[in-house]
């Protein structure tokens, strides 16, 4: 963690795992209950409340920021006990979820689900906030790339994977899988050595609140909830065009995701190369005008034959999205408030996801796939005028973050 590269190697493998873990819920978690008889209402209400965690999560990230823990089995750190804990919480819920009938005990399903949500977002949230501790501002660009590469890296391998143990197990055993995987960062967490004290610029300081009421903050927010509202709304039901539109079948649609988390692996790539040439406003409008005309191509072109290359064009897009998006947050967040400041930003942005999950799975009965999608490629264009007018609200932090990327 002391040298670049040793950033860049842990919070890749760090989100591999949260990569293989998200594999399953965002490919195969709807499909799961679709299998069972779940109507498009349950699932516009399990999409919503899934969210909920990772709005919530602010709390979690200002509780980290101010207490620090010390723990046997969690370990010490302002970190390192929260990371420790949100993956017992997946360990446990993923044990009981496996053994839950998801429709015909669909409350207690969903509560469960919302206890494995609650132990991601304390793992990823304060997983957010270490990257901003330890993390120069000129390599904030290249760790957020190692965080999507390792987190498509995983994501990629598992996609295809879990297709195939369904069809040659059943459906429970996914959640065995994701058991194993929240076991697995657990000897590197227990290699991570936190200082006793934080640096001074890094203290807890509810005064660095105060400066969230700018009115650029509230551009970025807007920012934040239009992107979400596109980008998961989009990916909250492009497995299930691929299942219920389109005929696929579960090995093929979970190939088609394994590609989809390729072009994510790729889009992070390349976006972090291009970051070395172009300033982040102009990545996001590059990036804005992709995914519009990626949600057209879908709508209009996307069949059993070329919704692998679809999937594959649609995970570069939100790599590239999330690249941008990420980035900023890390500019704009308050190293006194590593965690809490940036988990605040994830959070208006997880509203946005709600929205965008909520919406598109609760019309699937009701409206054409592809009206869905050309609707959330208009609601993307939307991006243009904020982005230009957060570009006028450059600050000092930007000027060293766009140097660093000549």
């Amino acid at each position: 963690m002391d040298t670049r590269n040793g950033r860049l190697r842990f919070f890749g493998l760090i989100y591999f795992v949260q990569g293989a873990i998200i594999a399953y819920v965002l490919i195969f978690n709807n499909l799961y209950l679709r299998h069972y008889g779940a109507s498009a209402a349950q699932l516009s209400l399990l999409n919503g409340l899934l969210v909920m965690p990772f709005i919530i999560k602010i709390g979690i990230g200002l509780l980290s920021d101010q207490k620090r823990l010390s723990l046997p089995i969690l370990g010490s750190g302002h970190r390192r006990p929260y990371m420790t804990l949100g993956l017992l919480m997946i360990t446990l819920g993923g044990s009981i979820a496996a053994l839950i009938p998801p429709v015909e005990m669909y409350p207690l399903f969903l509560v469960v689900a919302l206890f494995i949500a609650f132990g991601l977002a304390f793992y990823d949230t304060t997983a957010d906030g270490l990257a901003v501790d330890v993390t120069p501002v000129a390599e904030y660009n290249l760790v957020q790339g190692s965080m999507l590469v390792g987190r498509s890296l995983g994501f990629v391998m598992m996609a295809a994977v879990y297709g195939r143990l369904i069809t040659a197990v059943n459906w429970q055993v996914v959640f065995w899988v994701v058991v194993v995987f929240s076991l697995l960062p657990h000897p590197w967490l227990r290699r991570l050595r936190e200082p006793a004290q934080r640096a001074p610029s890094q203290q807890f300081s509810w005064a660095a609140l105060r400066s969230l009421w700018r009115p650029e903050i509230g551009r970025f927010s807007l920012y934040a909830i239009v992107y979400s509202i596109a980008i998961y709304g989009t990916n909250a039901i492009i497995t299930l065009f691929a299942n219920e539109e389109l005929g696929g079948t579960i090995i093929q649609v979970g190939n088609a995701a394994a590609l989809g988390g390729l072009g994510m692996l790729l889009g992070g790539a390349v976006a972090m190369t291009a970051g070395r040439k172009l300033s982040i406003w102009n990545q996001g409008f590059a990036t804005t005008a992709l995914v519009s005309i990626s949600l057209v191509l879908i709508a209009l072109t996307a069949n059993l034959t070329n919704i692998a290359v679809m999937t594959m064009l649609w995970g570069f897009c939100l790599a590239a999205s999330e690249l941008v998006f990420l980035t900023l947050s890390m500019a704009k967040t308050d190293p006194r408030l590593g965690a809490g400041q940036f988990a605040i930003f994830m959070a208006i942005s997880n509203v946005g996801t709600g929205i965008g999950q909520a919406t598109t799975t609760g019309l699937i009965d009701t409206i054409p796939f592809y009206w869905i999608f050309l609707g959330l490629a208009v609601i993307n264009l939307l991006l243009f005028p904020i982005l230009q007018a957060m570009r006028a609200d450059e600050s000092p932090t930007f000027d060293v973050l766009e140097a660093s990327q000549i």
